[in-house]
């Protein structure tokens, strides 16, 4: 049966190329040792010229092949190499791929011999004219280098070369009851062959069934499942599918494949998953990291998936390329929609690029069709003018290859040309103090299923060290987006830009060389705005209570602070100033009136210690407090009916000018002799289920928080993340804490970036990955402020075959 081998460690590189390292007797072995994933630069967080990567490199391997290895099919699998790459076998050329994005796979029985192999590749990792998508100016960066795994495959002679698995409906009532349909593709078509299928439910088999009949002159089998349990975005049921094929009782070839069974559809209505709508919550994601560029293997990739999730989106966009199954097969884990589209920004290209994006379509398409998180084709090039005799070839090939999921095209103009199923448009109306959204019957010029692909980004930037009040604003204009995305009930929902900030072009982003898009730091670290989607998420899952401001007024002119935003999916909550109730405040419905769970807005932080603690009458210190809160928010500007209730009060010597002040000065500009110390508690049907407190500083510290504790060594290295955090005693991020400290790992870790880091805004991440197995692997951290900081981690072998 068939094999598959990692050829993913101890490869030679060097960032340069010779005619020379073709020859036969070429001493190779003195170049840098290195494993896949691999960048052919290691970059600066930022302040780097994207000029540094581009540079044509050279890697070679060395491949053992058995006389038994030659009875198979073999084949090199490239899952990704940034961008033009030539593979040479024995030092003869063999293939060439142009492009990035897209895995290619090459046969080599003609190339190879028994015994010692050897394989060069040459990457240029230029940004390469009419190259998708390069040729003219592009918001995101191509790192270079062979930056995804390589594996040899071995087939059997006759084999699968495609297996394609989709389901429909059979009856929209009874949902489980579905259709399971195979499109399968063998290397031998010539003859006639059996199918067996066999379910797997977890491990545990549940169904077996073999089709007699000759498949190929069908070229889609069907068969009709009861019981089924479908894959939802709540409940993300996966089965194994094992499909055989069988010659004269022979089984010639297995492939099994993890399938979800599930119906879904972009409707003029808005969206539905397994025939029930669904309101789509989402954010783009590029898959850069610092420092290694697109070199993130599995783990790292997962964390991406598993982040979205805990922000609540039900669907991500994979902008603007083909990515990682790595992080498909995480979405298809947790269930995370996916809308999934070739390269490109802005820029078409000749017809050149446009067969290059046609051949990124097809092996798109082939290469991810039975993820089930897949629920969207992207046929077009980003934000790129209408061109419908090239979009009409996009299309056609999309619903050639897979005519069970509808197509989109990103645009950024209104009243394109439609040519796909579903107008995906990037929506960046929203400047504020305006509606969130545009009227998608106005953008589309017609009834059709409707998606926003991106808002917000570029529109209001914000860096995670930038101003409270503009943190507090960039998560307010994310929030006003969502809320019109569900406003406007017949669009699918809305997609945002950005998951992470990212390492971009000098036309893009800051002069840094990153863009400040992200509703989550470069490292995948919380900004307020995060708060404004996973304060949407069902408190079934997770109860969200987040205070999106410090609560210090030096933070602010005048010492004044300004309302509280609170995210929170609970029903209300309780506010505490020094363990004197203040009050209970709710959802703000009046301005969020369609999102599921509105952010509360605490606009009093006076409450009744007027009353309570000053010993005014009840009366007296509603008034007061009016009046103070009018103050607070006019200046000496007050409306004619607070003058009036201000001279009442003075008039009658309920207080004086000194004392109004120093009740202002303690209740609104927060200068006590003592720290002033917060609490806020959530209920959720009258029962307290989180508490958050705030204050000033008195006491600091640092949390490391690794990605996970055990790494595993196995068809490649492992990477992780370790987050790193100054904390107040209430464990609240100390916004500006930039606390230097140094870096030391065990022989077998790898610290990737430098030795010595400092936090930026409070906190920062790392990367190790690992070298081999090791029970007792750790990382120190040694701070100048702070005790050092020791990490015990675990490195444990796996499979490498």
């Amino acid at each position: 049966m068939r094999k598959k081998v990692s050829l993913n460690y101890n490869w030679y590189f060097t960032p340069n190329f010779h005619e020379k390292y073709l020859n036969k007797n070429f001493e190779y072995q003195t170049w840098e040792q290195v494993d896949i994933p691999h960048t052919m630069k290691l970059l600066p967080l930022n302040y780097f010229n994207e000029q540094e990567y581009q540079f044509t490199g050279f890697y070679t391997k060395e491949l053992n092949l058995t006389k038994e290895d030659l009875n198979y099919q073999l084949f090199l699998k490239f899952h990704g190499v940034m961008n033009r790459t030539t593979v040479y076998i024995n030092n003869q050329e063999v293939f060439i791929n142009e492009g990035g994005y897209i895995p290619f796979t090459i046969e080599i029985n003609d190339f190879v011999l028994e015994g010692q192999n050897i394989i060069k590749v040459k990457v240029e990792g230029q940004e390469i004219q009419d190259i998708p998508p390069f040729g003219n100016l592009v918001d995101y960066l191509g790192f270079s280098g062979i930056y995804r795994e390589v594996f040899l495959e071995k087939l059997p002679k006759i084999h699968f070369d495609i297996v394609h698995l989709f389901a429909d409906d059979v009856n929209v009532i009874n949902q489980q009851k579905m259709l399971l349909n195979l499109k399968l593709k063998i290397n031998d078509p010539a003859n006639s062959y059996n199918i067996k299928l066999k379910l797997f439910d977890d491990t545990n088999y549940t169904f077996e069934h073999t089709f007699e009949e000759e498949f190929i002159e069908k070229g889609i089998l069907s068969i009709e499942l009861d019981e089924i349990i479908r894959w939802d975005i709540t409940n993300p049921k996966l089965y194994n599918i094992q499909i055989s094929l069988l010659k004269d009782n022979q089984t010639l070839d297995i492939v099994t494949e993890r399938f979800g069974f599930r119906s879904l559809m972009f409707t003029e209505n808005g969206f539905l998953l397994n025939n029930k709508l669904v309101k789509l919550m989402g954010l783009n994601r590029h898959q850069s990291y610092p420092y290694i560029g697109y070199a993130a293997p599995k783990s790292l990739q997962e964390l991406d998936a598993e982040i979205l999730k805990d922000l609540g989106c039900n669907i991500v966009r994979t902008s603007h390329y083909m990515q990682s199954d790595h992080f498909l097969n995480r979405c298809d884990e947790l269930g995370i929609l996916v809308f999934e589209e070739i390269p490109g920004w802005n820029y078409i290209g000749n017809d050149h690029f446009q067969k290059l994006s046609l051949i990124n379509l097809e092996t798109m398409i082939n290469h991810h069709f039975n993820h089930p998180s897949i629920a969207l084709w992207g046929v077009r090039i980003n934000e790129s003018k209408d061109l419908d005799e090239f979009y009409e070839l996009t299309n056609e090939l999309a619903k050639s290859l897979d005519p069970s999921r509808q197509t989109g095209g990103v645009r950024n103009f209104k009243k394109s040309h439609l040519l796909e199923d579903v107008y995906t448009y990037n929506d960046f109306s929203h400047v504020g103090d305006n509606d969130g959204l545009e009227n998608p019957r106005k953008v589309s010029g017609q009834i059709c299923p409707y998606l926003v692909t991106e808002y917000n980004g570029h529109v209001f930037p914000t860096k995670k060290f930038d101003s409270e009040v503009r943190r507090i604003e960039h998560s307010l204009r994310h929030l006003n987006v969502i809320e019109y995305s569900h406003y406007y009930n017949t669009t699918s929902g809305a997609i945002g830009w950005c998951m992470a900030d990212y390492n971009t072009h000098f036309q893009f982003g800051s002069n840094d060389r990153i863009c400040y898009h992200g509703v989550l730091d470069i490292h995948r670290l919380e900004k307020y705005a995060a708060y404004a989607y996973k304060s949407q998420r069902d408190p079934k899952e997770e109860t969200v209570l987040f205070v999106a401001s410090n609560l210090i007024p030096g933070d602010y002119d005048l010492l004044t602070l300004p309302e509280i935003v609170v995210y929170t999916n609970c029903d209300y909550i309780k506010v505490y100033r020094d363990n004197n109730y203040i009050g209970t405040f709710s959802g703000d419905i009046e301005n969020y009136e369609y999102l599921p769970h509105p952010p509360i807005i605490v606009n009093d932080v006076i409450g009744e210690t007027l009353e309570n603690l000053e010993n005014y009458k009840p009366k007296d210190a509603k008034r007061i407090k009016k009046v103070l809160l009018s103050f607070k928010k006019n200046g000496y500007n007050l409306p004619l009916k607070d003058k009036l209730t201000a001279f009442n009060l003075l008039s009658r010597k309920v207080i004086n000018m000194n004392d109004a002040m120093e009740l202002f000065m303690k209740y609104l500009g927060n200068q006590e002799k003592t720290p002033t110390n917060w609490r806020f508690e959530g209920y959720i049907q009258e029962e307290l289920v989180k508490t958050i407190d705030k204050g000033q500083m008195m006491e600091s510290s640092i949390l490391v928080e690794p990605q996970k504790q055990k790494l595993l060594h196995d068809l490649t290295y492992d990477m992780i993340r370790i987050a790193i955090k100054a904390v107040d005693q209430y464990n609240n991020i100390l916004d500006y804490s930039n606390e230097s400290f140094t870096i030391e790992t065990s022989s077998s870790l790898t610290l990737i970036g430098p030795k010595n880091q400092a936090l930026i805004a409070g906190s920062t991440g790392i990367y190790v990955r690992s070298n081999y197995p090791d029970k007792e692997a750790y990382v120190k951290l040694i701070f100048n402020n702070y005790e050092p900081k020791t990490i015990n981690l675990t490195i444990e072998k796996g499979i490498l075959d």
